[in-house]
């Protein structure tokens, strides 16, 4: 039926944390392999070109990665709309509907055979 306050709660920190556990365990292996790709990439730099030019070009590489991702970091989100105001006679209709369905129900408990109808 409906579940406690508690209950969502709960539910919530569960799917939050299995989040957080997978994404913990993808940049690990992220890292793992970013490490033993640039071991690679050193292996056959330094063997074509030697040391210097490897150290460069891997160099050059990292920090162009991490200048992209610090403008990204810097981007600005756009403004989140403002939501639409709620309508202030909403809670009247809401009274009004349900008196006109109290009615309904007394003139229907009142009628000898049911119908609300006179």
């Amino acid at each position: 039926m409906f579940s406690l306050p508690l209950d969502e709660a709960e539910r919530r920190a569960r799917a939050f944390s299995h989040r957080l556990a997978l994404g913990t365990a993808g940049s690990l292996c992220a890292g793992v392999g970013a490490a033993f790709l640039t071991g690679a990439a050193w292996l056959v730099l330094s063997a074509g070109h030697g040391a210097v030019f490897a150290a460069t070009v891997i160099g050059a590489a990292y920090l162009g990665v991490g200048l992209i991702f610090w403008g990204l970091s810097l981007r600005r989100s756009p403004p989140a709309r403002p939501a639409a105001p709620a309508d202030p006679y909403t809670p009247f209709v809401h009274m009004a509907e349900g008196f006109a369905a109290g009615l309904e129900a007394g003139r229907a408990a009142r009628a000898p055979n049911g119908d609300a109808r006179h």
